[in-house]
């Protein structure tokens, strides 16, 4: 019997590494971590900053999603990926196999957060609008509402947002899952550099980054945070309160 499979489609900086951190900690979930960014990159013939590729990793859409629901007959599985990297292919087919659900946060520390690891990111990259289309594609498809979280609502509550999360997505609540060792996990050593800050966490804190510049300090963050804003706006709306 194939066992739940519980996406978390995110923007990048959006503390989705910290989520997923919080999954493995609970120790009933195979986790994948970003399972289809090599597939994604492929595509575009390109590569990414700081990484290191995992030689043993499909990057074939077909065999990435064989992989995943292989997993599935073993354990439930959860994995965090970004839209960008499979909408083309995100139709009814795909997204019903899985519980789909998102993470957001004010684009206004995204963009900073990104800029500060790769100043030449492009507005695909930042996410916004993909993220947008499949939240209302999952909804159309599913008749519901997703299950959301919004980054700074889960530092400030992370208690009551994950409790709901939890109910939301059919699965029990473990409190003691919301802390944890300080660790660099073997998943994140390909992309080192981005997880260096959830590397060196022990839970949802206020203070996982810090911040020298906001985005009207760069006219370029600046025009990506007009674009982006209304795509956060158009679905913040419907996050989990806690």
């Amino acid at each position: 019997m194939l066992n739940t499979i519980i996406t978390l489609w995110y923007v990048p900086r959006s503390l989705s590494t910290a989520f997923e951190r919080m999954m493995m900690q609970r120790g009933d979930f195979k986790v994948f971590h970003e399972p289809f960014y090599l597939f994604y990159l492929k595509e575009r013939a390109s590569t990414a900053l700081g990484l290191k590729p995992d030689l043993n990793h499909p990057v074939d859409f077909p065999e990435i999603l064989a992989m995943i629901r292989s997993a599935a007959f073993e354990a439930p599985v959860f994995f965090k990926d970004m839209p960008c990297c499979v909408i083309s292919r995100a139709d009814k087919d795909f997204l019903s196999i899985f519980e789909n659900t998102f993470i957001i946060r004010d684009p206004a520390k995204t963009l900073v957060s990104y800029y500060r690891l790769d100043p030449n990111f492009t507005i695909i990259e930042a996410g916004y609008a993909e993220q947008r289309k499949m939240f209302e594609r999952v909804m159309d498809i599913t008749g519901k509402v997703p299950a959301l979280v919004d980054a700074e609502d889960l530092v400030e509550n992370p208690y009551g947002v994950v409790k709901g999360y939890c109910e939301r997505v059919g699965i029990p609540f473990m409190p003691e899952a919301l802390t944890w060792e300080a660790v660099l996990k073997p998943e994140w050593t390909h992309w080192e550099v981005w997880h260096l800050d959830v590397a060196r966490s022990t839970g949802f804190t206020k203070d996982m980054e810090a911040y020298d510049i906001s985005v009207h300090d760069v006219p370029r963050l600046s025009e990506m945070y007009e674009l982006c804003m209304p795509h956060y706006e158009a679905i913040y709306q419907y996050r989990i309160r806690g």
